[in-house]
């Protein structure tokens, strides 16, 4: 481990990082260690990544080879209003149902793509096993390790940068991909809220730590997306935000290929269904943190061109495997795995792994990485589970008709069927990957996911043109593979095959606000008149609590401040760090100087979160709960309460509400503190809310100054509603 241990010292120094990544200490110590020899992994760690950029499979397209497609335009698109709308829920709360069937879509693609994998796929791992895994996922870092090797062999014998030739090329580059950087950290962003269930908190909580180093922790000067885009502005390529409708207009340089906003929206979708996706999300963490022979290639490559590489260079110190994310990752993959085996049995828990490797595959299926300037790149086909079908009975009837169709004048992407069908051409597999694309893109004959409406089903069936030259069997393939087309992606099957009997639900209502996200009801409007919130809240001996409002807002209320972090594009300014901290403390988090957490925080016992510290109040309270509660649902069942409904639903608007819950939430200081001086909870919990307290009142007064008088009023409005209901938390 002490060579571990060096790489970490020497990737965390910036003055020595160009020499880490260019010379072989990473490599020595990955091909020292035991794990590496299996000999297909070898086989597979010896393929560079230049000889397979050059690779001839049929199985994909050259991209710089000829204009994008129709079918391309159309994903562009589609990925482009995704990437704006799940940014702005708040705007376009209608954009659920396409985003959950998308996600399921891309999940159905990438494990497609997984599954023709010769070797080095996860979906090896049939069992799950602790050990295995461990192997697996050092088996990777020792594939890019001499993946990084034989690139700088290529670049000791002379071979050119191979992500960009020069400034200018590497400013265009760092613009391609920025739909993808300029959402880092968006995987985990709606993870671990209130609505978690509480015996998976202790696992939400690790990957919430990963997605807090992704923000700098709260410091803005560390934080992900605030490097990128000062990096951008070095380059000299300007872009709006990334959450504003500008963004995804035309004229940024952006629409080069489709394949970044794709993994980016792949990240935005994998994150918005936390309840229903955990284990999902799990397994994308758990690719995404292992460290990329991209990310090493592109932090020497800016840096022989005279641009800062220090984010690529801290993405290559802070995923390292020993205390970083991957090392992380895996261990809350673990702790999940294990929880499920623990409650519901091994059964349970392999099907549960089916699911993170799902994740998985969506992360290593979705590189996201555009063209590069000095290499031939490829695109893969779309998938989906009907291909093959329908390609093996095109085969064949083209081998029959021969030249029958000479007289059609239809055409099919710009040619004729008698030319996509000739024997002789049509034999060839790449020939019959085109003509599935662009059948899968011609309307009106084909309408995706809809064959009832699709004319070459009309064509086929009684009365058309084409009866009975298919048979029964053979007109169901085709309407299975329309069916199965979607939005220009892929149909759901192969995901829900791949993890039934467990598949979450395609159609799933998110209605209550209470257990479900997200919920974008419109909320209430607060009714002032009257109030008066003159009194301090104290707390003496004659002070009695009175639980039927203290237990639900002291639960509901953890929740006014999660939305904020959710977004990253929203998050790299100096308020929402603050907000970040804020919900550090919320989550018993230990309070960060200089540095990163890592494994230390998923490590560490004992817990006094908001919510923990909450539970054990709960075992104080008289006729309280029969038995310890598994949601907030149950919670806010046995102890109703309207205002904290309302703090649920407004939580979910922190883009329209952002004074009003900051208010909110700074009225909640008194009721920390007056629980800290009670006698409610023990000498642990007084001493963590007495930490939080002097948190919370250093960060607003920060948060007040910089909010200015444009939003003043707001803030005070939802401080003094918010702060009517704390004082009736306890009675003298």
């Amino acid at each position: 481990m002490f060579g571990n241990l060096l790489l970490i010292i020497t990737a965390a120094c910036l003055g020595y990082a160009t020499a880490y990544i260019s010379t072989p200490i990473f490599l020595k110590y990955a091909r020292s260690v035991r794990f590496y020899k299996n000999p297909k992994i070898r086989r597979a760690a010896l393929r560079s990544t230049h000889e397979q950029q050059e690779s001839k499979d049929p199985d994909v397209l050259k991209w710089s080879s000829r204009e994008p497609s129709a079918s391309e335009y159309e994903q562009l698109r589609l990925y482009k209003k995704l990437y704006h709308e799940v940014q702005n829920l708040e705007e376009f709360p209608d954009v659920l149902p396409l985003a959950r069937n998308t996600l399921i879509c891309l999940l159905s693609e990438t494990i497609c793509g997984e599954k023709n994998r010769v070797e080095g796929s996860i979906l090896s791992l049939e069992r799950y096993s602790k050990e295995e895994l461990r192997t697996f996922l050092q088996e990777q870092d020792v594939i890019v390790a001499d993946e990084w090797e034989t690139y700088l062999a290529r670049r000791k014998g002379g071979g050119r940068r191979e992500l960009f030739g020069t400034k200018d090329e590497a400013r265009d580059w760092l613009a391609r991909v920025a739909p993808l950087k300029l959402v880092d950290g968006a995987w985990l962003g709606h993870i671990h809220r209130v609505t978690t269930p509480f015996a998976l908190r202790h696992v939400t909580k690790g990957a919430w730590q990963v997605m807090s180093e992704e923000y700098g922790d709260g410091n803005l000067e560390q934080h992900h997306v605030h490097l990128y885009k000062k990096l951008l502005e070095e380059a000299g390529a300007r872009l709006p935000e990334a959450s504003s409708a500008d963004f995804i207009q035309p004229g940024h340089g952006l629409d080069a290929s489709f394949l970044p906003w794709k993994a980016a929206v792949a990240q935005l979708l994998i994150s918005l269904f936390p309840h229903d996706f955990l284990p999902e999300i799990l397994g994308y963490n758990m690719h995404f943190e292992l460290l990329t022979l991209d990310t090493m290639k592109a932090a020497k490559e800016l840096d022989e061109v005279k641009l800062d590489p220090y984010y690529f260079f801290l993405h290559i110190s802070i995923d390292n495997s020993h205390s970083g994310h991957t090392a992380m990752a895996m261990e809350i993959v673990v702790k999940y795995l294990d929880h499920i085996g623990k409650i519901d049995g091994r059964e349970a828990m392999q099907r549960a792994w089916k699911r993170v490797q799902a994740g998985y595959c969506l992360s290593s299926g979705l590189g996201g990485s555009p063209p590069d300037a000095n290499t031939t790149t490829t695109m893969p086909l779309l998938r989906n589970e009907w291909n093959h079908e329908l390609l093996t009975m095109m085969q064949g009837k083209a081998q029959a008709s021969g030249k029958i169709h000479c007289g059609s004048r239809i055409k099919v992407g710009g040619r004729t069927l008698t030319d996509w069908l000739a024997p002789e051409s049509f034999a060839s597999e790449q020939r019959q990957k085109e003509f599935l694309r662009e059948l899968a893109n011609w309307k009106p004959w084909v309408r995706k996911g809809d064959s009832k409406n699709s004319r070459l089903m009309h064509a086929l069936s009684w009365g058309g043109k084409m009866f009975g030259s298919f048979t029964v069997a053979e007109m169901d393939v085709v309407r299975k593979w329309i069916d199965s087309l979607d939005a220009g992606t892929y149909g759901s099957h192969a995901y829900l095959s791949f993890v039934a009997p467990s598949a979450p639900s395609v159609t799933a209502k998110l209605e209550d606000v209470s257990v479900d996200y997200p919920v974008l009801a419109q909320a209430r409007q607060f009714d002032l008149s009257g109030s008066s919130t003159d009194l301090e809240l104290s707390v003496s001996p004659g002070v009695r609590p009175v639980f039927s409002s203290l237990i639900p807002l002291w639960f509901a209320h953890v929740s006014l401040l999660e939305d904020f972090v959710a977004i990253p594009a929203r998050t790299a300014n100096d308020t929402t760090c603050a907000i970040v901290r804020l919900l550090r403390s919320y989550y018993g988090f230990a309070s960060i100087a200089d540095g990163v957490a890592g494994m230390d925080e998923v490590r560490k016992h004992g817990d006094c979160g908001l919510v923990e510290i909450g539970l054990r109040i709960l075992q104080r309270v008289p006729d309280g709960l029969s038995k310890p509660p598994s949601l907030l649902k149950q919670v806010l069942d046995r102890w109703p309460n309207a205002f904290a409904l309302d703090m649920l639903h407004l939580s979910m608007r922190p883009v329209e509400s952002h004074a009003s819950l900051l208010g909110m939430a700074k009225a909640f200081v008194e009721l920390h503190d007056a629980v800290a001086k009670s006698d409610l909870v023990g000498q642990a919990d007084c001493k963590a809310l007495a930490g939080i307290v002097s948190v919370e009142r250093r960060l607003f007064e920060k948060i007040e100054v910089d909010m200015g008088r444009a939003g003043a009023t707001q803030f005070q409005t939802g401080y003094e509603v918010a702060r009517m209901h704390v004082r009736k938390c306890f009675l003298s």
